[in-house]
């Protein structure tokens, strides 16, 4: 009688931490790219029932944030849902109520011109699917079907509010003091700051006041006076209120105000304590120099003293003129 030996049954390998490992590596993924809708376009009455959005993809992956731009694309003649146009290196200008992008590749292949507003807008697309596989190879040749031969009169709709954003500044500048009250005048000092924000509420505010409410906290690792005499320091401020007005379609505008402290190598003023209170109100613009980043220009009026630990209070009461380099993102 022969024996045969059992025949082995296929059993998972994989284990119960392997599946959820899974399950959260997919969350992650759906997590690291969102995606917003800037603008939506129809023609009227349109039998092909066309229609284009501009959409701007963040990917926040790895810790690190990446903004692209891309056009979407659907229509009765297409065989699926949607077909989409990536622009790479785009930099459109988005402002309440209005989206602007100008757009072309290097060689030729294709192309944008579009300025929608809420209601009658224009629309001018190119797209060469011949000449731009070369630089794109998976494009799909469905892409050709986007063109609009020629300035287009189109409806849109201007995607609904953008997400809230967080910020990160890097600044410098300097300051010269004045005298008021109790404080000294004839001051020079030099600052450098970082801070670090984010907006807390969605638009508030009537007509040009209209705007979003962030608090921030911002660091102080370099203070140098260098008149009267020479001393250094460091502070850190805490409670940063800042409003971000709407912004424009090349600039916004911002105003905060601000309380911390400051720790110095010698007293300032003479005669009162290395430790300080400190605090400021000011404001700036934000000029747009790529999709999220954006050249500081600011100005602060900015208060030190230590806070009558003295029986006195003597300080120092400066103008401050900052100037940096801002970085954005959605959350």
């Amino acid at each position: 009688m022969s024996s045969r030996s059992p025949i082995p049954t296929a059993t998972s390998s994989r284990s119960p931490n392997a599946s959820r490992n899974d399950v959260l590596l997919a969350l992650t993924i759906a997590q690291a790219a969102t995606a917003w809708v800037a603008a939506t376009c129809v023609v009227p009455n349109d039998r092909q029932q066309r229609e284009w959005k501009l959409v701007r993809q963040e990917d926040v992956a790895s810790g690190f944030s990446r903004t692209s731009w891309r056009i979407t694309f659907s229509g009765r003649m297409l065989d699926k849902p949607s077909v989409e146009l990536r622009l790479p290196g785009a930099a459109p200008v988005v402002a309440a109520g209005d989206v602007r992008i100008s757009f072309a590749s290097a060689n030729g292949g294709r192309s944008v011109e579009w300025r929608a507003t809420n209601g009658a807008s224009s629309l001018d697309l190119h797209v060469s699917h011949g000449l731009e596989v070369n630089v794109e190879a998976d494009l799909d040749p469905a892409v050709d079907h986007m063109n609009t031969e020629g300035p287009l009169a189109v409806v849109c709709t201007v995607g609904g509010r953008e997400p809230a954003s967080t910020e990160l500044v890097v600044a410098a500048g300097g300051a010269w003091s004045v005298k008021l009250f109790e404080s000294t005048a004839h001051r020079r000092y030099a600052v450098q700051v970082v801070s670090w924000g984010r907006e807390l509420t969605r638009p508030l505010g009537p007509g040009w006041l209209r705007g979003r409410f962030a608090w921030a906290v911002e660091a102080t690792p370099i203070f140098a006076q260098t008149r009267p005499s020479r001393l250094y320091g460091s502070g850190l401020a805490p409670v940063v209120w800042r409003w971000n007005f709407e912004p424009r379609p090349k600039w916004s505008a911002f105003g905060e105000l601000s309380m911390g402290g400051l720790w110095t190598s010698d007293p300032i003023p003479e005669k009162s304590t290395r430790a300080n209170f400190t605090a400021h109100w000011g404001g700036g613009v934000r000029l747009n120099v790529a999709a999220r980043h954006r050249l500081v220009i600011g100005y602060r009026f900015q208060h030190i003293s230590n806070g009558n630990q003295l029986g006195s209070n003597p300080g120092v009461n400066s103008h401050v003129v900052l100037a940096g380099l801002s970085l954005t993102r959605p959350h």
